[in-house]
């Protein structure tokens, strides 16, 4: 089937002219070079982009802009950090407000469940959901922890200091001591609610204390072993190193 002839002249128009009579040889030894040349470069980019070789660019991201982002960024985890444990202090008090006014409570209501068996449950509840909470919350001052000491080294590699001179464990510093409240506060709360469960009012109590001294004191020991342990490894120097070079 034969093309129209309008269409015909448009796919002429778009051809290149072809070679004259007076064109001789040249014209097409230089045609065949320039698509040799041509394919040699493709090709040439081809290699490059296998062996990863790409051309340098200029990044739009100033080191200033750097610097400016991760003391952002540490603005926001030190927030992080007081909102997580005010969070912890606002729910204990909201708990024993709410523990207290259950104690001092009186009422004839039908209740499903009598009101002395609320009354005797409300503070190994408190204590439990304190002891949960502390958990939640050190591991919320872990992450906030770790994420600061990583943006502290990336300012140090901005600045030309080394990365390792990033203090992991400080006992003096304002993070450990949150972390400690929230540790003590947790150890604390698991060792009342176990004095709960194993009080015996018509039997002598010194093992229920002292089983709940031990409960406390293991709880307080492995919140604050944990702090300290996934903290270190987690911001190995080989570690820090290697984000900073990204």
């Amino acid at each position: 089937m034969s093309a129209a002839p309008g269409n015909a002249a448009d796919i002429a128009s778009k051809l290149p002219p072809g070679p004259t009579h007076s064109d001789g040889l040249l014209d097409n030894a230089a045609l065949a070079e320039g698509i040799d040349k041509r394919l040699d470069d493709i090709e040439m980019i081809g290699e490059e982009e296998a062996a990863g070789m790409h051309p340098a660019t200029a990044s739009a991201v100033t080191p200033g802009m750097r610097y400016l982002h991760c003391s952002r960024t540490i603005h926001d985890l030190i927030t992080d950090r007081n909102r997580a444990v005010g969070i912890f202090l606002a729910v204990a008090s909201l708990l024993w407000t709410a523990s207290s006014t259950l104690l001092n409570a009186k009422t004839d209501a039908a209740l499903m469940i009598p009101l002395a068996t609320i009354q005797r449950w409300c503070l190994p509840a408190t204590f439990l959901t304190l002891t949960i909470l502390a958990g939640f919350v050190g591991f919320l001052l872990i992450r906030t922890r770790v994420g600061l000491i990583y943006e502290v080294a990336k300012m140090n590699v901005l600045l030309g200091l080394p990365v390792g001179r990033v203090t992991r464990i400080n006992p003096l510093g304002i993070f450990f001591i949150m972390h400690l409240l929230i540790s003590v506060a947790g150890g604390a709360s698991a060792g009342l609610f176990t004095l709960h469960l194993t009080y015996r009012p018509d039997e002598p109590n010194g093992g229920a204390v002292a089983i709940a001294l031990l409960v406390g004191l293991a709880i307080a020991v492995l919140l604050v072993a944990t702090y300290i342990v996934m903290v270190k490894q987690t911001t190995a120097d080989h570690k820090l190193q290697g984000a900073t070079q990204r």
